[in-house]
């Protein structure tokens, strides 16, 4: 069975040639495909990229990449982090490759199976340089899992979920107590020397690749952040002090230093844009910026990001856990519209990106190749996403305008928060001001394409607003073993009415395709197995590979 749309007639290798010799300006030969940068914030909420309308948080760098390239105002990812990386990697629903649900631990024997073949390897084909700086969190217990296994030719980062931001250590907590190990690495070895905040190493060594780059090949960096996801237990946010004083008109003080993270996610955005510009390769340069999942308000490791007024956190199927930010920008794409409305999901990064890169995308994955349908703002391809969770016992599907949510959620991460956290002591900063000051303004006038302000009407286009009357909060629909939950997201897009009553053809004609995709599911086990043998106690005080000479138990 296909659950992508096939093309009905074969293209040739002349017709390739052609079609991307058009595809607005991007090259045919090996040295003229475009280079790719990716860039992966990690639990940043809806309501955290100013692009959304929110006045608090201010990104300019990443805004007017929204601004002058194209947003995607319906991208949707799944609700977990390692779920989400594996579909970006693979073009393949994270439960067809058993990665769905709880994250991995650094005390698993689990990876990405090492028989998909992933992103980075499908580049390397194709003559790219391939570079990984920051986060992987696809499998780090043996060697085989490791990204310069997969694809790669380097790795600088953690391979874990998170790090501490100053000290690169994780803490995980198992039947034995306490353990915590070092997690910055470069290629395969600890990166004991290296010192700083976290957000600041990643963008150097962004930026030292972007400069030692053979221009004759072109490059492929991702870039994925450990901002702004929340630290260890005893200083989960961390900022320097000097950026969290310029946040002084947030009124909580979490949210301050979690404010303080995001802006330097967004210099770091602006720093690489300056360096592709500083090496000449911005001219065949594609940008992505995404966020991996919704942000995690409260509960286990809350960051106090906000998906407001969307719905549901972080390891919730709602709209605030799965809808997230999401932008594409080329020099090339000037005359296109600035705001995508289709649907698109994680997994279809990699076709699409592949046929941006002259490529002709793979058959046998679940993601859509986009690439035509946003630069010529052109219908979706996509009309149904899944969210499918055998860890935690929840499903969902939108199909059309609507979505169903079956099982048992997380009744805490599925209500709508955030909204207190938005409030400001006095005066937020001059939006109008911060983006004439930012590094990708100045970018944008030396290439000699100055930003307009009229195209910060794009705010008012792509900001969620909600019917919310009475105490709506107190009749949310909860999903149960023997109850669903019907919305009409373009309608209701924060998830306040269920519909299921008045509506049951279509509930049962979803509920018909929703059996059909869980056929396709690679069981999840049901609990997590931390191994004591990957200790870092017994690795030098790390977390490094500790499963090479282990019986696989079920990978």
């Amino acid at each position: 069975m296909r659950f992508q749309e096939i093309s009905r007639y074969a293209v040739t290798v002349a017709s390739c040639i052609l079609i991307i010799s058009n595809a607005e300006g991007f090259g045919r030969s090996q040295s003229m495909r475009p280079n790719i940068v990716l860039i992966i914030a990690d639990d940043m909420g809806w309501d955290d990229v100013s692009f959304h309308g929110s006045g608090q948080i201010l990104t300019p760098n990443i805004d007017l990449l929204a601004y002058t390239g194209v947003a995607l105002e319906r991208y949707y990812s799944h609700c977990i982090c390692t779920p989400s990386r594996s579909a970006l990697l693979t073009g393949k629903y994270s439960h067809v490759t058993g990665m769905q649900g709880y994250p991995l631990t650094n005390s698993e024997d689990r990876g990405l199976p090492v028989t998909e073949k992933i992103l980075p390897q499908y580049l390397k084909e194709l003559g790219y340089a391939t570079h990984l700086v920051g986060k992987w969190h696809v499998g780090q217990s043996r060697t085989s899992f490791l990204p310069t296994m997969r694809g790669f030719d380097t790795h600088y980062g953690h391979r874990g979920g998170y790090i501490d931001y100053y000290e690169y250590i994780l803490h995980e907590m198992d039947d034995s107590g306490e353990r915590y190990g070092f997690g910055l690495f470069r290629n395969m070895s600890a990166a004991w020397d290296d010192e700083g905040y976290i957000t600041d190493l990643y963008t150097k060594e962004a930026k030292k690749i972007i400069t030692s780059h053979d221009k004759t090949i072109p490059l492929f960096l991702t870039v994925a952040h450990n901002a702004p996801h929340s630290g260890n237990v005893g200083a989960a946010l961390q900022a320097p002090p000097e950026d969290v004083r310029t946040m002084r008109h947030v009124e909580s003080p979490q949210r301050r230093i979690y404010a303080a993270m995001v802006k330097k996610l967004d210099e770091s955005v602006g720093e690489i844009v300056q360096s592709l510009l500083d090496n000449k390769i911005l001219n065949n340069t594609i940008i992505v910026f995404v966020s991996d999942n919704g942000g995690i308000t409260s509960g286990d490791s809350p960051n106090y990001a906000s998906n407001w007024p969307l719905r549901g956190l972080k390891l919730s199927p709602f709209e605030g856990g799965v809808r997230v930010n999401g932008l594409l920008w080329s020099q090339n794409l000037t005359d296109t519209s600035h705001l995508w409305k289709g649907y698109m999901h994680v997994s279809d990064w990699l076709p699409t990106l592949l046929k941006a890169a002259g490529a002709e995308p793979p058959l046998n994955i679940d993601g859509y190749d986009l690439w035509e349908n946003i630069i010529n703002n052109k219908e979706s391809k996509r009309n149904e996403i899944f969210e499918i969770d055998d860890f935690t016992g929840y499903t969902s599907i939108i199909s059309g305008d609507y979505k169903l949510v079956t099982g048992s959620v997380i009744v805490d991460y599925s209500n709508h928060q955030g909204g207190e956290l938005r409030r400001i002591i006095g005066s937020a900063p001059s939006y109008t001001d911060t983006l004439k000051k930012s590094t990708v303004y100045r970018v944008l006038s030396d290439i000699g394409t100055p930003f307009n302000f009229e195209n910060v009407m794009l705010r008012e286009d792509i900001k969620v607003t909600c019917n919310k009357t009475g105490n709506q909060e107190n009749t949310l629909c909860y999903p149960q073993i023997s109850r669903w939950c019907l919305y009409n997201i373009k309608e209701d897009p924060c998830e306040f009415r269920d519909i299921s009553a008045e509506n049951p053809e279509i509930i049962t004609n979803m509920l018909i395709r929703l059996e059909m995709e869980k056929l396709r599911v690679i069981p999840r086990r049901k609990t997590v197995l931390r191994d004591p043998r990957s200790s870092p106690r017994l690795l030098n005080y790390t977390w490094d590979v500790w499963a090479d000479n282990i019986m696989p138990s079920n990978l």
